[in-house]
């Protein structure tokens, strides 16, 4: 499996913990992790370096309101492919995030194995909506 650049943008040092091991575990060691804790941040690391290959993305953390975060991602860094990972389980904002240019939604409360195969679907350029959502 090719080398891949992922970027972990969540305001919450313990579920960034969880999504860090679970991505090092499910995708192994040809993947670098960096976490961010805020859209300041993560705005640093995609000036730093516009090559990332995937960003998971809380939609609630500090100096993000909905989807004006991803908005805004999409403007700045079009070309990086942009997963929401969030607890929000609501339909219409599952669907506006996917119309907003997001390539992925994960719910926080999928088992492990369903968040790497997300994931993985995303890695090789397809777009991955919940089980749950499509039907």
């Amino acid at each position: 499996m090719a080398a891949f650049d992922i970027l972990i943008a969540d305001d919450h040092p313990l579920f960034r913990s969880a999504l860090h091991q679970a991505v090092t575990l499910g995708l192994g060691p040809n993947v670098r992790l960096v976490e961010v804790a805020s859209i300041a941040e993560l705005e640093a690391r995609l000036t730093e370096k516009s090559d990332w290959d995937l960003v998971l993305l809380d939609l609630n953390m500090p100096g993000m309101h909905g989807l004006n975060g991803l908005i805004n991602l999409r403007n700045e860094a079009p070309t990086i492919p942009v997963v929401i990972v969030s607890a929000e389980q609501d339909k219409q904002i599952v669907l506006q995030a996917i119309t907003y240019g997001a390539v992925g939604f994960i719910t926080k409360s999928s088992p492990r194995a369903q968040m790497i195969e997300a994931i993985e679907q995303i890695l090789n350029g397809n777009v991955y909506l919940p089980p749950d959502i499509i039907r």
